[in-house]
């Protein structure tokens, strides 16, 4: 071979691994957690010490919202299976001990609006989500009075909205 095809052969071999590598570094850099958005809400439980609603890292790269239970080694009880590329697609925002029975749940999926869901203290499942909003909504207040609940939210001009459930958020009206 001559020198001149060695070299177009070489320099054609750079780009591809160059190629690659950038690609490589594109996926890694993605997949890393956005800090710039809220990930966790933390709670003190009178039995197991720290309760967060967070953002957790299933598998490399895929986040899901979780309730992890306890500081060091934390028991995971998995809440969404969408498998998010990003941290940032949910947005913890209310945890909120139900009762003797439970947790309730709050949060935000910019671009599918604002969620409620009960998480059993007992066999750990979480109920069937429900959309409260349909649009990312700002000042989200929950309150919660024995059997009565109620949240309270603000849509992008500032008109309030709010929902109350009589059944500790099994319905909603």
């Amino acid at each position: 071979m001559t020198s001149q095809k060695i070299t177009l052969r070489s320099l054609r071999s750079l780009a591809l691994v160059s190629g690659l590598s950038f690609s490589v570094l594109a996926y890694s850099v993605t997949s890393l957690p956005d800090t710039a958005c809220a990930q966790e809400i933390r709670r003190q439980s009178e039995r197991n010490g720290v309760v967060r609603l967070a953002v957790h890292e299933f598998e490399t790269g895929k986040y899901d919202l979780a309730m992890l239970f306890g500081e060091q080694a934390p028991e995971v009880k998995r809440i969404s299976f969408s498998g998010s590329e990003t941290a940032c697609a949910y947005q913890p925002l209310v945890l909120q001990r139900g009762g003797d029975w439970g947790w309730h749940m709050i949060w935000q999926e910019p671009g599918k609006g604002l969620f409620y869901a009960r998480m059993d203290g007992d066999a750990w499942v979480s109920s069937p989500k429900k959309r409260i909003a349909d649009q990312l909504v700002q000042q989200v207040e929950f309150q919660s009075n024995g059997q009565q609940l109620g949240i309270s939210w603000q849509d992008e001009t500032g008109q309030q909205f709010s929902l109350r459930s009589a059944d500790e958020g099994r319905s909603w009206d």
